[in-house]
């Protein structure tokens, strides 16, 4: 009997060690994740904001490289616990969905602009200044849509006062996950290694080259995913539209430049729809033709053609559209193409029956940006180019002025030809890649569940 009180005597106070153990390691993990928030006298490489704090204070991390760089081209120095911030900051923010400017929001907002950025500052920041004259633009909800926290994109898009803004943060990036799937994991395979060698050297992907043989570019694939994300994330949980069927979404990005009239010009395409093109499913304020900035004879014109990919620049997605485009998630996700616009090419030719566009023959929005994924040679996206860019498109729209704000529309060209699809352009093999783009269209807000699902993957 005095054996067994004094084994039980051992064991309680074994345990009451270790939970005095545990107590103290929580804690001072909490202490140094306060600590380490509010911490701003180091010297960094990146700094990134908790974007609604009045204080800025900030997270700091040694982890990444300036937003300027290459991601895929430069040594990474991992610390460990900065990414796990960071990727707590994002799920957090998503979670939260902190809503700026709240207080300008109605009810019956319509239009919701959905802008992908990833970390050019400059362009940003033209693009924001050229939001504020756009007419209506406070009547509208703006989603920047980030695959990079940092400090000066954040502050930003918080000081933004003429729209309801709120932001999120693909959970999934390069800068959150850079030696590990979905960034580039050290053992997974060089693109051009032969699929026989990738085998020999048991690289993680080995058994999925694309089409064309080559291996996953997690730069490459990351936009693809995240268009993919932002979509679902926008229509599935985004609590202000919970339950809202009649918003549309205006996909854009952080190098566009828009029209003073792109919204109202928009609103008049929606109202004369029925006269103009009563089967057309997008709207598309970009027009990439070479009269497309042609507006003396063309501003009140729209044309009408079946979708492609060369009128994504500015395209539209309704509630209705993106139903339909769910059903076909997992053929978006399967699809060997790492470009989002050639993959619903397919699915636009393939299920949806070639649905119609009607754009704007002049356009009401161009592209700045000249260093984006596919250009190979040297290319100007210094501070001093972006702003003569920004000011030679500035003063199209002020020279043309009187033909914007046209009170009706009129058709300028019907295309009827159907453009075949071409071949996939691959980059898409991995089937780490094809079941994470799926498990986003899962509804089910646990990123927990998706984290698991990308362990049982690698």
């Amino acid at each position: 009997m005095y054996r067994f009180f004094r084994f039980r005597y051992a064991l309680i106070r074994y345990m009451v060690f270790w939970m005095i153990f545990l107590s103290l390691i929580k804690f001072s993990t909490l202490y140094y994740y306060n600590h380490i928030q509010r911490s701003s006298s180091s010297s960094i490489m990146t700094k990134v904001v908790f974007p609604e704090d009045n204080n800025n204070d900030t997270v700091e991390s040694q982890t990444f490289i300036d937003s300027s760089s290459s991601l895929s081209t430069k040594k990474l120095s991992i610390n460990r616990t900065s990414i796990l911030l960071l990727r707590k900051y994002a799920e957090m923010k998503n979670n939260e969905q902190y809503f700026y400017n709240e207080h300008l929001y109605k009810s019956d907002t319509r239009y919701v602009l959905l802008v992908q950025v990833h970390t050019r500052f400059s362009y940003l920041n033209m693009f924001i200044n050229t939001l504020k004259h756009v007419v209506n633009i406070n009547s509208t909800l703006i989603v920047f849509s980030h695959d990079y926290i940092d400090t000066k994109i954040n502050n930003l898009v918080k000081n933004i006062t003429f729209a309801p803004v709120i932001q999120i943060f693909y959970p999934f990036s390069q800068q959150l996950y850079p030696d590990e799937f979905p960034g580039l994991d050290p053992h997974d395979c060089p693109r051009d290694l032969p699929k026989h060698k990738a085998l020999l050297t048991r690289c993680n992907n080995g058994n999925f080259p694309d089409k064309y043989g080559h291996y996953r570019e997690s730069n490459i694939v990351q936009i693809k995913h995240h268009w993919w994300w932002k979509l679902n994330y926008v229509f599935n949980f985004l609590r202000v539209l919970r339950n809202r069927t009649d918003h549309l979404v205006l996909l854009l990005e952080e190098d566009f430049y828009l029209s003073p009239d792109a919204l109202v010009f928009l609103q008049k395409m929606e109202s004369e729809k029925s006269k103009l093109c009563p089967d057309c499913i997008f709207y598309t304020l970009g027009n990439l033709e070479k009269s497309g900035k042609q507006f003396d004879h063309l501003g009140g014109k729209v044309s009408i053609a079946y979708w492609h990919a060369r009128y994504n620049l500015g395209m539209t997605i309704s509630y209705n559209f993106w139903l339909l485009l769910s059903k076909y998630a997992e053929e978006f996700c399967t699809i060997d193409d790492y470009n989002w616009d050639w993959s619903l090419v397919y699915l636009a030719q393939q299920r949806f029956n070639y649905p119609k566009v009607l754009l704007s023959s002049a356009t009401r929005l161009i592209h700045l940006g000249s260093c984006g994924t596919h250009h190979k040679k040297t290319c100007g996206d210094s501070t001093s180019d972006v702003e003569k860019k920004w000011n030679e498109t500035s003063q199209l729209y002020t020279n043309n002025l009187k033909y914007l704000f046209p009170t009706s529309l009129q058709v300028h060209l019907r295309y009827e030809g159907k453009r075949p699809f071409k071949q996939v352009n691959g980059g898409w093999g991995d089937l780490r890649d094809r079941q994470l783009c799926l498990s986003f269209a899962y509804k089910d807000e646990s990123i927990q569940k998706i984290r698991s699902l990308m362990t049982t993957m690698s």
